[in-house]
Parts: structure tokens; C-alpha cells; sequence
């Protein structure tokens, strides 16, 4: 039987060699000394599959005693006689765990997502490439997508919540539960079919994840006309924070529409305003511009606003990019001017329910105050027969606002 002595005895010779344990009860159990003097046990034996002598290690010595080494081969011996065949099994481990090692991770999961929101024309693939890089642990990024598990996602979201940013939290959700199912049906899509990273997910680990919030908490905000005269006066803000401010208030129109508007999309010789299609939250559903009259009002603030940034394409560019401010830009802006100010809080995006609201006030009916802001208009007659822009009658409704407004910003308020 072998020994331990044998073992440590043992010298290196020219070739390799084998010490067979003959007495033992574990029949095929062995050590292998190399010219280079390693010492490592090995089990033969006859597979069970296919008849053909095979090996396996066991381990080296001495890291691997020889009582281990023997009672791993006794094992390894019962399993070979219920008709295993060790190393067809291990060839098939290490080929299973090249091919994990080969499937998409988590980062590529959300590059997929993003390319998916871009191919859509989404200008949330940019939101989530920040949260990307912001919310998303590095070691989560690199780990297989496949094994993602539902803790992993919780303690994600959980990171976020207990900042105190809850509705972030639900908006990450909800941008992981889509990409997992981007991921899941990735390769039954024409769109991403050999294309995209094969990840193998047998479900979607957000699925089952409640929400932060139960419910998403609506925008109610609209400012007074009292605000109103307050913000357009204000010396709290930078120029060109607030020249974006006014023209969004001023023009009802969307925070992005208004940071990101060229100036080759105004005609102000015709006092008009068209925003591309492609440019519009609606560009998913419609291709078609929206046309925004302008009054004398807005062509001064658009004066203001090329002699404050002083950019040839872009009405509010911003720093070292070539391109335009993001659409958030103005959220620590508003952020200060509200704390600063005293002024209840409030948010840009607000600014255009102010313009709803205020309109109203102001007799302009619902209609064309959707007309002016470009929201969708939703009956069968608007959506597939009336092809009219409504210029004319736009253009009267916000002369009427503007010159509204106008007295709303002049006029002096009583009893301050």
C-alpha cells in the first residue's frame, strides 16, 4: 500500500512515472512524479461510457494528503461503478463554465437596452446610461446577467430610496424590469436577432419587486400669477438660467424642446417657431413639426437670450460639449432660486402647467391651449382627418396669453 514515506522518498527520474497503490481497496489509485519533481495523486479507470482507460486527478501533493487523496478516489470509485464517467464530466464543467464566462453580464444588458431606446428615438437611453454609471454597482455591472438575482436588484433600489430619492428608485425599476425582458426575448427579435449577447435568462429577477411609491405622485404645481411676477423680476438666477426660464413660461413649451431648439428653427420674420418632429416627445407617434407662433414678447427674450450665450447653433449650449444643455440642467438652478427665495418649491417642468393654467384663467379654450403646447390630440377626426394647422388661430390665442401676461409681470401687487 502507499505510504506517506514512499511518497516523500520518492525522487524525480528523466520521464514521468506512477507509484500505484496495488493494495489498496481503491483500485486505480496512484501518484505521478514528473521530471520536475511534482508529486500529484490520480484514480484510473475504465469509463463506463465508452471502455476506454481514463484519469483523473485527485490533487497535488503535499497540499493534498494522502488520506484525502485516497478517500476522494474511494468516492470517485463509487460513482464510476454507478456508471459516471469523471472526466467526460469534468470536460463538460469546464466547457459549461467557458460558455457562462461567454454570456452577456449585466453591463451589456443595459448597453443592449440603451441601443434598443435609441434605435426608438427615447431620450431616456440617456437616463439610463447615467444610472448606469451612477446607481449600479461595478461588480454587478461585470456579473453575468443570468445570475442577477432578486436581491441583488432590491439592494440596488434599496441604495437609492434610502437617500430619500423614492420616485428614482421606481424609475430605476422600472428601467431594469424592461431590460431584463429586453434580455430575455432579445434573440426572438429581428431587431437584435444575432446581433446582440446571448444571456440565457430563464426570468425577469424585478418582476416580483414592489414599487417604492404605490403610486407615482402626479405634478399639481402651477405657480401664481404673484410667483410668476416674482421669477420673471428675480436677480437670484444666471442669465441664462433664467432667459430659459421666461421663454419656457413664455412659449408653454417643453423644458427639452426649449434647451435643446436651434436657431435655424426660428423664422422671425414670420414670428414663427417649428420644432422638429423628431424633436418632440410625440416623435415615437408623429413625425410632424409643431408650429409655435411667436409675439413680440418672445422675439425679445430670444434677442436676450443669442446676446447672453453667444452660440451659432444652439439657443442655450452648453460648456465644452458642442452640443445643447441637458434637459435637466435647470433643476439645481430652480433649486437654488427656491431656497433662496422662499418661494414654495417648484420644478421647470412646472412652468408649463403654469402656462396651462394661467391661459385658462384667461378664457383661452382647452383646445387651443393644447393646439400652442403641442400635446396630442387624441379623437379619430384629429388624429387621421384634420390635417389644418390652426396657425391663424393659435397665433390669436397667444397674443392673447402674451399680452395677458404682460400685465401679469408689470402689475404691481397690492398690500406688499
Amino acid at each position: 500500500m502507499l505510504t506517506d514515506k514512499q511518497i516523500r522518498d520518492a525522487k524525480p527520474k528523466d520521464t514521468v512515472y506512477r507509484l500505484r497503490d496495488t493494495q489498496s481497496v481503491v483500485c486505480g489509485f496512484g501518484l505521478t512524479i514528473a521530471p520536475s519533481g511534482a508529486k500529484s495523486f490520480f484514480l484510473s479507470y475504465t469509463s463506463p461510457e465508452d471502455g476506454r482507460r481514463k484519469q483523473i486527478s485527485l490533487g497535488k501533493y503535499p497540499a493534498t494528503k494522502l488520506a484525502d487523496a485516497r478517500r476522494l478516489a474511494l468516492e470517485y470509485r463509487g460513482r464510476i461503478d454507478n456508471g459516471t464517467d469523471l472526466a467526460r464530466e469534468k470536460q463538460q464543467a469546464i466547457a459549461h463554465n467557458m460558455e457562462q464566462r461567454s454570456l452577456g453580464t449585466l453591463g451589456d444588458l443595459l448597453e443592449l437596452y440603451i441601443a434598443d431606446l435609441e434605435e426608438d428615438g427615447k431620450r431616456t437611453a440617456k437616463e439610463v446610461n447615467r444610472i448606469k454609471g451612477k446607481d449600479i454597482p461595478q461588480f454587478l455591472l461585470s456579473r453575468p446577467a443570468h445570475l442577477i438575482s432578486r436581491d441583488d436588484v432590491l439592494d440596488i433600489l434599496a441604495a437609492i430610496a434610502q437617500r430619500g430619492a423614492k420616485v428614482h428608485s421606481d424609475n430605476v425599476r422600472a428601467y431594469l424590469r424592461a431590460a431584463f425582458e429586453l434580455g430575455i426575448h432579445a434573440q426572438s427579435m429581428t431587431r437584435w436577432r444575432g446581433k446582440a449577447p446571448r444571456f440565457r435568462i430563464e426570468h425577469n429577477p424585478v418582476a416580483t419587486i414592489k414599487r417604492t411609491l404605490s403610486r407615482k405622485p402626479k405634478g399639481q404645481r402651477a405657480l401664481s400669477e404673484a410667483e410668476v411676477r416674482e421669477l420673471w423680476c428675480t436677480n437670484l438666477l444666471t442669465p441664462q438660467m433664467h432667459l430659459a426660464l421666461k421663454f419656457i413660461l413664455a412659449s408653454g413649451q417643453r423644458v427639452e424642446e426649449v434647451l435643446h431648439a436651434t436657431w435655424d428653427e426660428f423664422d422671425l420674420g414670420k414670428k414663427l417657431w417649428t420644432i422638429p418632429g423628431e424633436r418632440r416627445k410625440t416623435r415615437g407617434k408623429t413625425s410632424e413639426p409643431h408650429l409655435v407662433p411667436l409675439a413680440e414678447l418672445h422675439i425679445q427674450i430670444l434677442d436676450d437670450i443669442g446676446r447672453t450665450t453667444r452660440d451659432p447653433r444652439f439657443l442655450f449650449p452648453a460648456r465644452g460639449t458642442g452640443g445643447p444643455r441637458r434637459y435637466d440642467s435647470l433643476t439645481k438652478s430652480v433649486t437654488i432660486f427656491v431656497k433662496n427665495s422662499g418661494m414654495q418649491s417648484f420644478s421647470a417642468r412646472d412652468l408649463r402647467r403654469t402656462f396651462k393654467t394661467l391661459a385658462g384663467s384667461m378664457s383661452i379654450p382647452l383646445e387651443m391651449r393644447n393646439r400652442l403646447q403641442g400635446h396630442a390630440l387624441v379623437d379619430v377626426g384629429s388624429v387621421y382627418y384634420d390635417r389644418y394647422d390652426y396657425l391663424d388661430q393659435k397665433r390669436e390665442a397667444m397674443e392673447q396669453w402674451v399680452l395677458d401676461l404682460g400685465k401679469i409681470i408689470t402689475t404691481a401687487t397690492k398690500n406688499e
